[in-house]
């Protein structure tokens, strides 16, 4: 077996295999920074090595029928997604990244040809059954994405997945009765062609190269050919056993980092989460008491809530000097307007998205114990208060990074994302077109959730916004401050929109968490860098005439420390109420907010405010 394929013939696959993976990821991804194109060569580079060596030890010819049709299988994977997301999404999104997918059929053509052998020599006719099987459900994967693709013009998104799973045998049987015999034909062919190709090209005899000439030689040549050989099987059954907990170890395998594996799995874990958190709220909303008993502001109002991405107010020109004007706006309001207080010691409470706004967007803080899942949310408390609540993404919907967030905006009046509207281009100012859906005459809760400042950072601003405010592309750190420059003017549009048209009473703007954007991003905490951010609020005159004591609390605690996981209290005292789900002493619009910096928490409660100063001795 072993050395008994041609060296020349498996050495070329294997530069083909990692030409045609470099290809498809640099031709078929977007936004692409240079680490992660150093990252996914050495990554490719890496199964192409390990699989033709596994190829090598298999003694198959490169042109033997399972080669073959583990190739075909593979090549499938590397393609499929990658080419109906682009195909779909070049022309509206700025960045997709499918990396895996080209990773798992590398790995994937290693260990079905390594099962192959392994299997062959306990029993021929098993080896193709197994082979054979596995490959056609593997096949059949692709072949559907494509048909999909065909009929629907696009790749399969949850919209697709969603139906799958939420339908029963009955309508699937009516979903097939609605199609003509023709189509049902045209549609099964493709399918039953995959199945049969897999099954004939392994249950064909293989093609062995033999090793070397059997002429005479020293007597001790079969004795060491033998030892070779058993040696060879070995490391390719351990490469076979590697291959397979690589590819499909439950959580962190290859398999189920795919496109389209992934998709499914987020749909199911936000179906599940969905059921039970919709139950929750309800449950809740029945008991939820919510008062307003000082003076209430005049109907019609909206109230705007903006959440960033990864803005970090050290490269803010309205926080720090930068080496250029990078919040115009901001700064000209912080200056200039007593109606925007800019709080000047705000900090996010985790370093990651969705550990951020679970605990921002309910009340649910690093300070109790309240759980998820039993927390009220900023909609509870605005529907209760008589607000209706539009909610606008520029993130994700559903995906294990988002669920928790798309839940509590599952429950608001109106959701919607941008990556589900065709058509609209995923830069945060397509968000501006749905605020023309806000009905003004109505009291208004619009959430805006922003892209921001999200790495990779040139693909958070159009190239024709950098070239008419000069931001010219340079290193991340350049590229990081061109974003927050964006989401000034960004910001700058939704004000002047919303008191136009939607009788401003009050808008906030905060980030979920910080960037050290010369640093690689990593799961442990580099330095309060990264959690330290951008925090102001806008009060009206009216509002401010309304309610001077928020306006006067906010005054004074402008330069309390704060983390955002009481955003919510901050919310709850905006809107003026009184609740059992609202603490006073834990919100900056009340006269009571009781947090000292001694108390505070960031990093999930693992680092405490206090030990800033350490830090920065520390460089960090």
């Amino acid at each position: 077996m072993f050395l008994a394929n041609s060296l020349s013939s498996v050495f070329i696959l294997m530069l083909l295999l990692y030409a045609v993976s470099m290809f498809v990821f640099l031709r078929f991804n977007r936004g692409l920074a240079p680490t992660s194109r150093r990252q996914q060569a050495r990554r490719y580079l890496i199964g192409s090595l390990l699989s033709g060596i596994a190829l090598l030890l298999t003694g198959l010819s490169v042109w033997s029928p399972q080669v073959v049709a583990a190739l075909v299988v593979c090549l499938a994977w590397m393609l499929t997604w990658n080419i109906t997301t682009d195909l779909s999404f070049r022309r509206s999104s700025p960045d997709y990244d499918n990396h895996i997918d080209i990773a798992f059929a590398l790995y994937l053509f290693g260990f079905l040809v390594g099962l192959y052998v392994t299997l062959a020599q306990l029993s021929a006719m098993a080896a193709a059954v197994v082979c054979g099987i596995i490959e056609s459900v593997l096949l059949l994967v692709p072949v559907a994405e494509v048909g999909y693709y065909l009929i629907y013009k696009t790749r399969i998104d949850t919209t697709g997945v969603q139906p799958m799973l939420e339908t029963d045998s009955n309508e699937i049987i009516e979903f097939i009765h609605s199609f003509s015999p023709l189509k049902l034909v045209s549609m099964a062919v493709p399918l039953l062609a995959a199945v049969a190709f897999c099954f004939v090209l392994n249950f064909a005899a293989p093609e062995v190269r033999e090793m070397g000439d059997s002429g005479p030689g020293p007597h001790c040549l079969p004795a060491l050919v033998g030892i070779v050989y058993l040696a060879s099987g070995f490391i390719l059954l351990g490469l076979t056993v590697f291959f397979a907990i690589y590819l499909f170890k439950p959580h962190h395998g290859l398999f189920v980092r795919t496109g389209i594996v992934e998709l499914f799995l987020d749909v199911r874990a936000y179906q599940k989460g969905n059921a039970g958190y919709r139950q929750a709220v309800a449950e809740r909303l029945k008991t939820l008491q919510v008062e307003t008993p000082g003076a209430r502001l005049a109907t019609p109002h909206t109230i705007v809530l903006v959440i960033g991405e990864s803005a970090c107010r050290d490269y803010m020109s309205c926080y720090a000097p930068q080496p250029f004007e990078n919040t115009p706006w901001e700064s000209d309001m912080a200056r200039h307007d007593s109606r925007f207080v800019f709080l000047s010691n705000a900090y996010s409470c985790a370093m990651q998205t969705v550990p951020s706004l679970s605990r921002v967007l309910t009340e649910m803080n690093l300070y109790n114990n309240l759980t998820f899942d039993k927390a009220c949310s900023i909609v509870d408390i605005a529907h209760k208060a008589g607000y209706r609540v539009s909610w606008y993404s520029n993130q994700g919907h559903i995906g294990s990074n988002d669920t928790p967030v798309s839940l509590i905006a599952e429950t608001a009046d109106v959701a919607k994302w941008t990556k589900q509207e065709v058509g609209k281009v995923d830069y945060d100012e397509s968000l501006i077109d749905f605020l023309d859906e806000v009905n003004p005459e109505v009291n208004n809760l619009v959430v805006l959730h922003l892209m921001g400042s999200h790495f990779n950072y040139q693909n958070r601003y159009t190239p024709e916004y950098a070239a008419a405010n000069g931001l010219k592309d340079g290193d991340n750190v350049r590229n990081y401050r061109n974003s927050l420059h964006y989401t000034d003017h960004f910001l700058h549009r939704v004000y002047d929109y919303a008191r136009e048209k939607l009788h401003l009473a009050a808008m906030v703007y905060f980030s979920d968490h910080g960037a050290i954007p010369d640093k690689r991003r990593l799961p442990w905490f580099l330095g309060f860098g990264m959690v330290r951010i951008p925090m102001w609020i806008y009060l009206s005159d009216e509002y401010r005439k309304t309610c001077p004591a928020v306006s006067e609390a906010l005054e004074e605690n402008k330069e309390k420390d704060f983390t955002n996981d009481l955003t919510y209290d901050l919310l709850c005292g905006l809107l003026n109420i009184k609740s059992g789900h609202y603490d006073p002493s834990q919100s900056l619009a009340s006269p009571t907010y009781r947090f000292t910096r001694d108390m505070l928490l960031t990093d999930e409660g693992r680092v405490r405010l206090a030990d800033e100063e350490k830090w920065k001795a520390e460089g960090k």
